[in-house]
């Protein structure tokens, strides 16, 4: 399990993995093919890290507060065990150690994409 948490063997892992799709799916077997394999793996973590970015920078916190609180003014069924202003909001819940791996992952892959992609057009 400490191997995966080392962050240039998940770079190892997620190129073999671009790899692998690449042989499975692509059509031709030609750079342009690997870069869009490459590209869907990149941008999944981009994706997740920069989702996970917005989350704990509070966009959301006021707007689920607000359910919370609304929901518990109105419930008919109301659970007094169940407090709604001590649950935790979602940017209390991302933990940064996550945020820090789905960034770095998306970045260095994309700063690999780009590096395919001039040595694509550059041919």
């Amino acid at each position: 399990m400490a191997l995966f948490k080392n962050k240039w063997f998940m770079i190892i892992f997620n190129l073999l993995i671009t790899t692998l799709f690449f042989f499975i799916w692509a059509p031709a077997y030609d750079l342009f093919n690997y870069i869009n394999q490459l590209f869907y793996i990149a941008y999944f973590y981009l994706f997740v890290g920069l989702l996970m970015l917005v989350i704990r920078g509070g966009f959301f916190d006021a707007v689920t507060y607000s359910f919370r609180r609304f929901h518990g003014k109105l419930a008919k069924n109301r659970d007094y065990m169940d407090e709604w202003e001590k649950k935790p909001l979602p940017s209390q819940t991302i933990n940064s150690t996550w945020l820090k791996f789905f960034m770095f992952q998306g970045i260095t892959l994309s700063v690999g994409l780009l590096g395919l992609l001039a040595l694509y057009y550059k041919a």
